[in-house]
């Protein structure tokens, strides 16, 4: 009962330490996203059921921003915030025309310290993203997300945040781009939580929102991400199923090609705040040596809560795997189900823990190098999931803590 009540008194203590007065100065009302219970530290072999037995304590998700319109002056704006003492992660998501190019330009606290440093993609080494950065940041195409502490070592203090924020178009500054925060805040970090899923049919190989949820081979694929999500201590929450027109059966990831885009701008607002995934007949990439690919994320990561923009999603194909008659399909594990989970990782901001290549790899220091065990690898086949990876999932605000 002490023990209970000591843990009563620091929640109080922790929640009414993000409250200030301050904290409302020049920023829209924070909207509750969704409530979270949390359990303790991260650790392996999460016993999900045993975890729900243990005192909770309330964490929330809050949108400290939502949409705000910045004005953009010679490519750059700012925008700033107050982050509370029991920040656990912040989203920054920038967005604008579908085909302008958005992102942070900078992102500093009230006490010098950078998560991104001001200027980023001109110092050497960055030439594919703010690898040189306390945190890891890009910019892309319509739609930026970054997701701060997305590696070992970056550190959310609390007080005033400035980010400085990119936006072109054609070749011109954008005149605005939009710009929406949100802070996951709580006593300590999440052991487990729930992801919802969105799933989109274009009717490839015969799978539409109806007859997939009697398919026995789908109900495999599921399985099997409940089953590597599971590790992580994550559950698979509630799944949402759509049927969308059939002409966005086949995309293309080749240069120039919007497809892709458009089939994840498909995606809609749900009850529920999911990740989004479209199934469709083929990928196709426009190189000889590798046609086609199993699956394929718009963005690293999907900007969570935001649906309808040319990153909100990942693509699975289904033509290889069902394309084989029923009775063959049953593969352990099943090649879609792994397919799912492995672009999951990517809408959730996890990229490969190592590339083909042998040299280029992720930036946590407890994934080894060029280890195709890791379900991040980029051959996609393995199961394991790091520490330091379950720490990035659980920082999205998709992963929800019921």
């Amino acid at each position: 009962m002490h023990v209970y009540l000591k843990l009563l008194c620091l929640l109080v203590c922790l929640l009414c330490a993000g409250c200030d007065e301050e904290s409302s100065v020049d920023l829209a009302m924070p909207q509750t996203v969704g409530d979270a219970i949390i359990f303790g530290s991260i650790d392996s072999g999460i016993d999900l059921d045993g975890a729900l037995d243990q005192t909770s304590q309330m964490v929330r998700t809050d949108k400290v921003i939502d949409g705000q319109r910045v004005s953009i002056n010679n490519g750059l704006g700012q925008v700033s915030f107050m982050v509370p003492s029991n920040a656990l992660s912040i989203t920054v998501i920038i967005w604008g025309m579908d085909d302008g190019w958005y992102g942070i330009d900078g992102w500093q606290d009230e006490t010098g310290y950078a998560l991104v440093p001001s200027g980023w993609p001109a110092l050497e080494g960055n030439e594919a993203g703010c690898y040189r950065c306390n945190n890891f940041a890009t910019q892309s195409a319509g739609v930026s997300t970054t997701i701060a502490p997305n590696r070992p070592g970056a550190l959310i203090n609390a007080g005033r945040h400035v980010v400085d924020i990119v936006g072109w178009v054609d070749g011109f500054a954008a005149d605005e781009a939009r710009v929406s925060v949100l802070i996951k805040q709580g006593p300590i970090w999440p052991a487990t939580g729930t992801i919802d899923l969105n799933m989109y049919f274009t009717g490839a190989q015969g799978w539409t929102a109806d007859s997939v949820q009697a398919d026995p081979y789908f109900a495999a694929c599921i399985d099997r991400v409940i089953d590597l999500y599971g590790r992580a201590g994550i559950r698979l929450g509630e799944i949402a199923y759509h049927d969308i027109d059939s002409e966005f059966a086949t995309v293309s990831i080749e240069a120039g090609d919007d497809s892709l885009g458009r089939l994840v701008g498909q995606s809609v607002a749900e009850p529920h705040h999911g990740a989004n995934v479209f199934f469709v007949d083929e990928i196709l990439t426009g190189e000889i040596d590798f046609p086609s690919i199993p699956g394929v994320a718009a963005a690293v990561p999907s900007p969570p809560l935001l649906p309808g923009t040319v990153a909100s999603g990942v693509a699975v194909a289904t033509k290889g795997p069902l394309s084989v008659p029923p009775g063959n399909r049953f593969l352990d594990p099943p090649a879609i189900g792994q397919t799912i989970a492995h672009e999951l990782g990517h809408a959730l901001g996890l990229v490969h823990t190592s590339e083909y290549d042998g040299v280029t790899h992720d930036l946590f220091d407890d994934t080894l190098d060029d280890d195709n065990r890791y379900l991040m690898h980029a051959d996609g086949t393995g199961a394991e999931i790091s520490a330091q990876q379950i720490r990035a999932l659980m920082a999205n605000p998709v992963i929800s803590h019921p």
